[in-house]
């Protein structure tokens, strides 16, 4: 019963969050970044897939859930995050993101507070709570990561090192996480509803004089990004990738941070394990984007498929990312052109041949007795109109991105 009360509790104090003005500034945040998402989407494909805010709603749906599960663990491990700095990581991880999307995460502004806090003693931070909540906040990212975040992938194109044109799918990805974490006092406010623990309780946190100890739920607000690029593999593939990668890395952060309570060296490899992994993972994902052969690339004979806008004739009858359209109504297709020819007469049933992925030939029939004029195909030209490099996809940022405005205009 007592976990039960523990838990439910939990859900309460989470719910109660979405009236912290601090969550709503998080939400902005996402909704500024996602705004731009949907503008590059229309330009690709012609119009938002997912609206925008259905994209908003999703990352604070998944936010609060995440959110909840990860307070569990933190609450009943015991892990406390008296004097943790939370004041200074917060808005230091707001201006990271003006140079990058992904720096918002905290494993950078966490790390870099940390560290300063290590050297110069200000501001006085409790780096083994920090970081250990840094790592929890990548455990519950990773199974973001795994859930949801190929969602709402944007096709590209992009001109590799060696000039020729691939396509792809961009990930950014951003969720506000509300979670509980644990403070004490030695006293029990007023009108606050207690929880007696059991003796084994906290395995964690502070292990002595436990009777004199209260301890409280604090309501913390966090945001998580997740930026990546899939061209060599179909966005869930990397994602799910992605994902397992980031396991790894939190479990090796609350593990340091957890030994640093008891060994004060552990407080600085935590400190800049965290920054520095952090950025290797996504520093070996780039790497295996650029040296892989791409999957989505320019065809001598027929169109390869890279997105397929939903709902459209093309979905309902099952043509996917990575097919090869070879012919419509026996007429063979090379070039958009082809396309615009045959559906420019309105036919009112269409036969399309294509080569899949795994090399295998599909015939598929469409009719519709008002006419055919679309098909809601990208397809990997091979000029494409709008056309990103690898360093702009990797680089984004309000910063950069002035600072490119500023340049071009001296």
């Amino acid at each position: 019963m007592i976990y039960i009360n523990l838990i439910w509790l939990i859900i309460k104090s989470i719910a109660l969050m979405i009236l912290n003005p601090f969550m709503w500034l998080v939400v902005a945040f996402i909704y500024f970044q996602y705004k731009r998402n949907v503008e590059i989407e229309r330009q690709m494909v012609g119009k938002e897939q997912t609206s925008l805010k259905d994209q908003v709603l999703d990352s604070v749906i998944y936010g609060f859930l995440i959110g909840i599960l990860g307070s569990i663990v933190i609450v009943f491990l015991g892990i406390t995050i008296d004097n943790i700095g939370i004041e200074y990581v917060f808005p230091l991880a707001i201006l990271l993101m003006l140079i990058n999307p992904r720096y918002i995460c905290f494993s950078y502004a966490g790390g870099i507070v940390s560290l300063i806090s290590l050297m110069i003693g200000y501001p006085n931070v409790n780096v083994s709570g920090l970081m250990a909540i840094v790592g929890i906040l990548h455990l519950m990212e990773s199974i973001l990561i795994y859930l949801d975040g190929s969602a709402n992938s944007i096709p590209v194109f992009v001109r590799l090192k060696n000039g020729n044109v691939a396509g792809g799918y961009t990930m950014q990805k951003f969720w506000p996480i509300p979670f509980i974490a644990l403070s004490t006092t030695t006293a029990i406010l007023g009108g606050a509803s207690s929880i007696n623990m059991p003796d084994w309780w906290p395995l964690l946190g502070p292990s002595s004089n436990l009777k004199n100890i209260v301890f409280i739920m604090m309501p913390v607000v966090a945001a998580l990004g997740y930026g990546d690029i899939a061209l060599t593999e179909m966005p869930k593939k990397r994602a799910h990738r992605s994902s397992i990668r980031l396991l790894g890395f939190s479990l090796i952060l609350i593990g340091l941070s957890l030994l640093s309570i008891k060994i004060y060296i552990f407080k600085w490899i935590a400190a800049i394990f965290g920054p520095l992994a952090h950025e290797l993972i996504i520093i070996i994902g780039q790497k295996e984007e650029k040296t892989k052969k791409p999957l989505f690339e320019y065809q001598d004979i027929g169109l390869m498929v890279l997105s397929v806008v939903k709902n459209s004739p093309a979905e309902q009858i099952g043509i996917k990312p990575g097919d090869v359209v070879l012919k419509i109504n026996d007429i063979q297709i090379n070039s958009e052109d082809d396309i615009k020819r045959l559906l420019s007469t309105n036919p009112t049933i269409l036969f399309i041949t294509v080569r899949e992925i795994d090399g295998s030939f599909v015939r598929y029939e469409y009719r519709n007795c008002k006419g055919i004029n679309w098909l809601g195909l990208l397809i990997v030209p091979q000029y494409p109109d709008n056309l990103y490099s690898i360093s702009e996809m990797e680089n984004g940022g309000l910063i950069k991105s002035l600072f490119r405005k500023f340049t071009k205009k001296h």
